[in-house]
């Protein structure tokens, strides 16, 4: 049936009956595709690879890994190099005598002893980042940051980028204090749970070509946003922006991924099955497998913005929302729940000691919003 019709006819429906929601059967459907992300570095001879399965688009609940598999890479010689299972679905060999003459492919088998490979593909070489630049956005909302690269060969063309966000930020209050044996002693430093950092990584399909441009440039591509009011930008924010090279395969594979993943919901929408990779069920050609398995060299570049660095109007200032302190006597500080509170300081009257000012913990340890108290090797 012509598009325009099938258009037509769900327009009718809509004009002369009760309007119910209409999950497209993609959001529900059941699949157990083999998923597989992961690539070659051949700068560091590594590999790297996480099986998964995928889930329907209404599920809550992440992708289940693909754990005691069997997983190996192969040269274009014959030679065989066995990954480590590192667990939960992660496969990895950290000794790779990688060759850029060489080709190379993928060899999988499941627990079920489901044989999965790859095609072969060849390494590719990847240029420096030139450089990771901050601009506050058009309206000024918050900033957007954005890399540039290029390549005097013109030998690149098609990139793909991720990114791993490290961000510093604090509790509402600063405990000092704690219950201990029946006592209330000082938090030592190593206990503290005021100052945190997080690290997300990037979620998206960044992907950029200068295929129809005369230089191989690519200029201030925007990688991602933070708006002004963000947590991220409180106190000192870093992001580590890594690059490679793709394949024109390779990058046609991520493009149409990437229209799939921003369309997908609707009617006649393209259904995730129809994205091909280079990675197929040896016994099965048509069980669907999603991923690209690709080779080649990964550049980085990091970048630090810390709040004095923003214009006024861009500042986040700490909030503590709705966290506030409440105060306990001496003879009653033993009745805190120790789990669902923290004492934050001492209250005196003249010399002696009346009681404490406590907390909720979650206003007390930054760690309820999913950080570390661990500095960062990195951080400066």
């Amino acid at each position: 049936m012509n598009k325009s019709y099938l258009y037509l006819a769900c327009a009718s429906l809509i004009i002369t009956s009760c309007i119910d929601p209409y999950p497209p059967p993609v959001i529900d459907t059941e699949i157990n595709y083999l998923v597989v992300d992961g690539s070659l570095n051949s700068d560091a001879g590594t590999a790297h690879i996480i099986l998964s399965r995928a889930v329907p688009l209404s599920s809550t609940e992440p992708s289940p890994r693909e754990k005691n598999a069997t997983v190996s890479v192969e040269d274009s010689d014959g030679n065989i190099f066995l990954l480590d299972d590192s667990g939960n679905g992660v496969y990895e060999n950290a000794s790779l005598p990688l060759d850029n003459t060489k080709q190379y492919r993928l060899h999988i088998k499941t627990a079920d002893n489901t044989a999965y490979r790859s095609d072969f593909i060849a390494i590719k070489p990847t240029p420096e980042i030139d450089s990771i630049t901050w601009a506050p956005n058009n309206d000024r909302s918050g900033i957007e940051i954005a890399v540039t690269t290029h390549d005097d060969t013109r030998q690149t063309r098609y990139y793909q980028w991720s990114f791993e966000e490290t961000y510093e930020y604090q509790a509402a209050f600063h405990s000092t204090y704690k219950i201990e044996e029946d006592t209330v002693v000082p938090l030592p430093q190593n206990e503290r749970t005021f100052v945190c950092w997080r690290t997300l990584s990037s979620q998206n399909i960044l992907i950029g070509s200068t295929e129809r441009l005369n230089e191989d440039v690519i200029y201030k591509l925007p990688l991602t946003s933070i708006p002004k009011n963000s947590q991220k930008l409180i106190i000192k924010y870093s992001i580590l922006v890594k690059q490679r090279s793709l394949s024109r395969e390779a990058y046609d594979y991520w493009l149409n991924l990437q229209k799939t993943t921003e369309n997908l919901g609707g009617l006649f929408d393209p259904q995730p099955g129809s994205v091909r990779g280079n990675i197929y069920n040896v016994s099965d050609p048509d069980d669907p497998v999603l991923g690209y398995f690709d080779a080649g060299a990964v550049t980085e570049k990091r970048l630090f913005i810390s709040a004095v660095d923003l214009p006024p109007d861009l500042r986040n200032y700490k909030d503590i929302g709705f966290c506030r302190m409440d105060t306990v006597l001496v003879d009653n500080v033993l009745q805190l729940d120790r789990v669902s509170n923290r004492i934050v300081t001492t209250i005196y009257l003249g010399p002696d000691l009346i009681g404490y000012y406590f907390t909720s913990s979650p206003c007390a340890d930054c760690r309820f919003e999913k950080g570390t108290t661990t500095k960062p090797a990195f951080w400066q």
